[in-house]
């Protein structure tokens, strides 16, 4: 649980740094990112191979108009032996394709398989696609569905996530 309060701390500062650099680019006629913002967002979801609930959190930054980094992290409800996931993604969104994205990444998991408490962080990657939508009425809420496989050594879930992303800018 340290792993995940460190590495949520470190996108929400990470976060602030980048914003802060991104409103210098956009100001500076240098270029810079053009009028992407930086979204924070919330999701929920389902397990289909543990049966369980998910829910979590997600930042994404982008690098260039189409392309973002979006790290992200997950818990995990139930008995489920998968406690929570960190992930590493890089996801494009052509402009053509509406709000359709999709992408890939690397995935930590820490998984409680057995009994003696083994407290491995297992590695491996994620392949992901989605679709976000239009902003609710007149808010800055931009829900989104998402579809995500993730392969470790002997372990490949499908997860489906729904949630908000909420622009910081």
């Amino acid at each position: 649980m340290r792993i995940l309060t460190g590495l949520a701390m470190l996108m929400v500062l990470c976060a602030g740094t980048l914003q802060a650099q991104r409103w210098d680019d956009r100001h500076d006629d240098r270029g810079g990112w053009g009028d992407t913002p930086i979204e924070f967002g919330i999701r929920g979801g389902y397990d289909f191979s543990e049966d369980t609930g998910i829910a979590g959190a997600q930042i994404r930054v982008p690098i260039i108009e189409q392309l973002f980094i979006m790290p992200s992290a997950d818990v995990f409800f139930d008995e489920s032996p998968t406690e929570w996931q960190a992930n590493a993604d890089l996801a494009i969104r052509p402009d053509d394709f509406g709000g359709i994205y999709a992408g890939a990444g690397a995935a930590f998991m820490k998984r409680d398989e057995t009994v003696d408490d083994d407290d491995d962080v297992q590695v491996g990657y994620n392949l992901f696609a989605g679709i976000d939508g239009g902003s609710i009425l007149d808010t800055n809420l931009i829900p989104f569905v998402e579809a995500r496989w993730t392969d470790m050594d002997d372990y490949d879930p499908f997860r489906l996530m729904a949630g908000f992303n909420v622009p910081l800018d």
